[in-house]
């Protein structure tokens, strides 16, 4: 089965079907057995009161059936996990009626699903704090790898894009961020059992790993570690109240460049290396230009991913495959084109792909004009090709394509004598 292409305009519309909770037209009705369907292995929302759940089906049947996405052949729950969870429950009970249950479904890549899952439950509970902060982190990564496997364009910073999917401030998204990149596993675990509020995450994260340690050890004990305090040690931290006496080494100063210059009892001209040496740059770079810096090194990986695959899929063509698959298609072209495509100001075509267009292959460019062949042929390479994607009506393609001959002792692909 081939994969499903898809845009960031369909990750849109799976937000706004969660808001709306309607019945999806493109999603297929389906009965199947709860217990053949697969939960997710990545879904992390709470799973409380089943048995009232399944209680309430009883008295008044399910009212939303659970919604499932076909990944590889395999039904998995993009949501209704408590629902699943209820049905199978009353046929434990003995209710044998609930073993066929009614599903909408639809067929999606792997990096879709996760999607689908993420957003699809961000609108149908009351998320706590820390569940909206593992969000953020897990539709990052899904958005990173649907760019990667599926060529997700997405347009604008990827932080705004999830503040718009998730309801959220750009501000917010970068607080969850900096907890899910900095906190320790301590913190995070007191955040996750609601024992820390979000702002305190987020001031503790700014902290070293043995400081983190040390607040998250004290409120598991009970204390009420507020925000406020927290912050006011970061805030002692970098003013350097435990400030240590710097050991330089050798020549070619870096004082200059060291965020500890104005208060350095030790600056010279000279130093090379130190023991307390912070590169200011650095250091004082905003969440913004981190960021930045971040989407600039995903965007270089994954092209760099994309140019492997291309230049893997060349090595994969034998040069005998590909003289014996190559084939010449003869197409009509309007007069109106014929000077632009022979001057190289047009070099590439709209097709429906219907005769099995390829990279290699040959075209015969026949001139009509009304109805009527001029006599007029135009030969060309086809050297590129665009289909499957977003915006580009199904069963049609773009060709990039090469002249060859021109058909009239002038080609501009050529030099004279060739």
């Amino acid at each position: 089965m081939a994969k499903a292409r898809f845009g960031i305009g369909d990750i849109m519309n799976i937000k706004s079907r969660a808001e709306a909770a309607v019945r999806i037209k493109e999603y297929t009705e389906i009965y199947l057995d709860p217990r053949d369907v697969k939960p997710s292995e990545n879904n992390f929302y709470s799973q409380e009161n089943i048995e009232e759940l399944a209680d309430s089906f009883l008295a008044v049947g399910q009212q939303q059936p659970a919604v499932l996405g076909r990944v590889n052949g395999e039904f998995r729950i993009v949501s209704g996990h408590r629902r699943n969870l209820a049905n199978i429950l009353n046929i434990e009970r003995g209710y044998e009626e609930y073993k066929r249950v009614r599903f909408l479904y639809r067929d999606m890549t792997e990096a879709m699903f996760e999607l689908s899952l993420l957003i699809g439950n961000a609108y149908n509970r009351e998320l706590t704090s820390w569940e909206k902060t593992e969000q953020v982190g897990r539709l990052k990564k899904a958005l990173i790898r649907a760019k990667e496997e599926d060529g997700l364009q997405i347009p604008g910073k990827l932080r705004d894009v999830i503040a718009e999917l998730l309801n959220e401030s750009s501000t917010n998204i970068a607080r969850m961020e900096n907890i899910n990149n900095h906190a320790t596993s301590e913190i995070k675990g007191e955040f996750a059992k609601g024992n820390m509020g979000i702002s305190a995450a987020y001031e503790a994260a700014k902290l070293p790993a043995e400081d983190q340690k040390a607040i998250a050890e004290e409120v598991a004990a009970g204390s009420n570690v507020r925000a406020k305090e927290i912050a006011e040690m970061v805030a002692e931290k970098r003013a350097g109240d435990d400030y240590e006496t710097p050991h330089p080494e050798s020549i070619t100063s870096l004082c200059y460049s060291c965020q500890r210059y104005k208060e350095c009892n030790v600056k010279t001209g000279t130093c090379k290396k130190c023991d307390q040496y912070i590169n200011k740059a650095e250091a004082e770079k905003t969440e913004e230009q981190r960021y930045n810096e971040e989407q600039d090194r995903i965007d270089r990986e994954t092209k760099r991913r994309l140019q492997e695959q291309e230049d893997q899929k060349r090595m994969d063509k034998l040069p005998g495959d590909e003289a014996k698959s190559t084939k010449i298609h003869e197409i009509k072209m309007a007069a109106m084109h014929y000077e632009d495509v022979i001057n190289r100001r047009k070099c590439f075509t709209l097709r429906k792909n219907d005769r099995g267009y390829r990279v290699g292959d040959g075209l015969k460019m026949l001139e009509y004009v009304k109805g009527s062949f001029t006599g007029r042929v135009i030969e060309a390479d086809i050297i590129y090709m665009m289909e499957d994607y977003t915006g580009l009506e199904e069963g049609f393609c773009i060709l990039g394509f090469e002249v060859t001959d021109c058909g009239e002792g002038r080609c501009p692909n050529r030099t004279p004598g060739e």
